[in-house]
């Protein structure tokens, strides 16, 4: 009897140390009520979108388990006006893997990237897709939970799928609203025009070349551009960094987990 137990606790002390917790590669806090773009972005005038808040990032988490990655992202406000679950949020994170890559976020979000991607993920209520660097939809078999009470979307993704490193590796975490044209799948992101509409967002330019995001995580400014005088943008100075005249698109700047 006593040999039963002692087997019974090995098994149960074996067996809690293969679901081990999820290691936090790192963590970013985003400023709460910063989901105005190039600064002065609004939201659809259509009573669903409420106060607001549903493209407010609040952290981007990285985190490995059991062989994945999963990409965390807080929002201030997930809703679900239609009982469909979450269909106002649209959120994207860019993976650089290696030399090369997109130089453009897809999906209407109309800005370049700074860390050109092998891979793109895009996820908007219980939608996922992921695309490589030539827009070819691949399946790495991603994943994406919401759950609305808690704010949270968690993509998770085998790290072997997309080539296995992660730690030396650039993401490029952005969040704006969907738009599923009614269909029901992901869609895009939400056009946001220089005035307001019932379902486009204002603030922006009619000549469809500023960003389509709300929000993203600004990285730290390097310590060896600190020195030689230089200094951190601003989300407002990114995002509002595209040229009209040139037709230049706004280039948002990838994170790198230290």
């Amino acid at each position: 009897m006593r040999n039963a137990l002692v087997l019974l606790l090995v098994g149960v002390i074996l067996g809690g140390a293969a679901v081990a917790a999820a290691e936090v590669l790192a963590i970013w806090i985003d400023p709460e009520g910063d989901d105005r773009g190039d600064g002065d972005y609004v939201y659809p005038m259509n009573e669903a979108f409420g106060e607001g808040g549903e493209a407010d990032l609040l952290s981007f988490a990285i985190e490995k388990e059991n062989g994945y990655l999963i990409f965390e992202f807080k929002i201030r406000n997930l809703v679900d006006p239609w009982g469909v679950g979450n269909r106002l949020t649209m959120v994207a994170v860019a993976i650089d893997t290696q030399e090369g890559g997109d130089k453009e976020l897809r999906h209407n979000a109309n800005c370049l990237l700074q860390a050109p991607s092998e891979y793109q993920i895009f996820a908007a209520g219980e939608e996922i897709h992921v695309i490589d660097a030539n827009s070819e939809p691949v399946d790495v078999e991603a994943t994406v939970e919401t759950d609305i009470e808690t704010g949270t979307i968690r993509i998770t993704v085998p790290i072997e799928a997309i080539n296995g490193a992660a730690s030396d590796w650039r993401y490029t975490p952005v969040v704006g609203l969907q738009d599923d044209y009614g269909a029901g799948g992901l869609g895009d992101f939400r056009d946001v025009k220089a005035d307001a509409g019932e379902w486009c967002g204002g603030g922006g330019h009619d000549l469809a070349i500023d960003p389509n995001i709300y929000d993203i995580v600004v990285p730290k400014a390097k310590k060896i551009l600190v020195i030689f005088g230089g200094k951190q943008q601003s989300q407002e100075e990114i995002l509002g960094s595209y040229n009209l005249d040139k037709g230049e698109m706004a280039t948002v700047p990838a994170l790198e987990i230290e």
